[in-house]
């Protein structure tokens, strides 16, 4: 895998720093750890998706955000680091799960043209980054052909209780029977410590 040099500034000092900044000093309290957020919508036709939106409506194993929905809880932070987005199929007849794969082997071309921003309270924090950057063909950080994360080049931190939302756009396309798309938003982060809160 390639290394990168990102200087003196950690995933958690960046954490700290910006909660900080929002005068919440009881971050650096919490315990740290490593934190993967998903949530799951259908290939319906829609050309925007909005992940993590109303994610309190969606259980596991389409969602892993719980009754806080698009927020997290008191006492959580994220430093997203690293980005991926999957399809899978999802039988309602059958409850069957099947084809956890990625837009090129599902031939999904409108996928593959796609771009995504990320928002935090209302205020965009990453702009248009289309979804080819993550391709094992043009992705900076790809070590082999089925290489599909995304490095961010900067963390951004999601501060408990602000409201963020993963937008990904498409063009026009025919609905695809069955099937979902995934978001994944992995990096460092904070878990409520109540020991060290006293």
């Amino acid at each position: 895998m390639k290394t990168r040099t990102r200087g003196d500034v950690t995933p958690q000092r960046k954490i700290i720093g910006i909660t900080d900044k929002f005068n919440n000093a009881g971050i650096k309290k919490q315990q740290g750890t490593t934190r993967a957020l998903y949530d799951s919508l259908p290939v319906d036709g829609r050309t925007e998706f909005r992940f993590f939106e109303e994610a309190q409506n969606r259980q596991f194993p389409f969602s892993n955000m719980g009754a806080d929905g698009n927020r997290l809880g008191v006492g959580n932070a994220i430093a997203i680091e690293r980005s991926y987005i999957t399809l899978f199929e999802y039988d309602d007849a059958t409850l069957t799960f099947s084809n956890i794969q990625s837009f090129e082997a599902a031939g999904w071309v409108e996928g593959q043209l796609g771009e995504k921003a990320i928002e935090i309270a209302n205020s965009q924090v990453l702009k248009r980054l289309p979804y080819l950057s993550s391709s094992p063909n043009y992705n900076k950080n790809a070590c082999h052909t089925a290489y599909h994360n995304f490095e961010y080049d900067t963390q951004t931190v999601v501060n408990p209780l602000f409201e963020f939302v993963v937008k990904f756009r498409v063009p026009a396309y025919i609905p695809l029977l069955n099937t979902y798309v995934r978001m994944t938003i992995e990096g460092t982060g904070a878990i409520i410590s109540p020991r060290a809160t006293q």
